[in-house]
């Protein structure tokens, strides 16, 4: 092939590789224009359940109040209407982050999650500290989700009166404030 067959033949790769790239950011834009939110959230339903997500990772959470576990409840968010972005399937800890748009997944931190678990980060009576795979963190949206990440959040009592968690049939949970001292 001479020069001028080979000057051609990249010129029109690149032309081909460039509108390849234009589309795909066309389809990313589209599909973020036509997402469903969760309750008024920033965090899109995913209405085909997981059909063709275009990302889906694996973060792991532990909680511990006072140096006792707590249990994540199975289907955080999920509702009839919506498997949001951000959920759980089960008690083991592991949470659930996929899209149909792969870039929202690299956004996703634990605040999301409580979000979507529609708990307070902050517990009367409690300090709270993250981590990250064993490396602290300020706050819970100093806490990006990469797959298969191991998240710790710690609640240590500080001695102010605390609020008692009471379970409720969907995972949600109220608290009642108990005005004995704490210990």
């Amino acid at each position: 092939m001479d020069t001028k067959g080979i000057i051609i033949t990249i010129v029109v790769t690149f032309g081909i590789i460039g509108l390849m790239v234009a589309m795909t950011g066309d389809q990313n834009e589209r599909l973020e224009n036509r997402l469903t939110m969760y309750k008024n959230t920033d965090i899109a339903c995913l209405t085909n359940g997981h059909v063709a997500l275009a990302s889906h990772i694996h973060p792991n959470i532990t909680i511990t109040v006072d140096s006792e576990n707590e249990t994540i409840p199975a289907n955080i968010g999920i509702t009839e209407d919506c498997m949001p972005e951000v959920h759980t399937h089960d008690e083991t800890g592991q949470i659930h982050v996929e899209s149909v748009v792969a870039e929202r997944v690299e956004n996703f931190t634990l605040e999301d999650f409580f979000t979507v678990w529609e708990r307070q980060i902050e517990r009367p009576g409690y300090d709270v500290t993250f981590a990250l795979n064993g490396e602290s963190k300020e706050s819970a949206s100093d806490v990006q989700f990469i797959d298969l990440s191991e998240i710790e959040v710690a609640y240590t009592s500080n001695g102010e009166p605390k609020e008692e968690p009471v379970q409720l049939e969907n995972g949600a949970a109220t608290f009642e404030l108990n005005t004995e001292t704490a210990l």
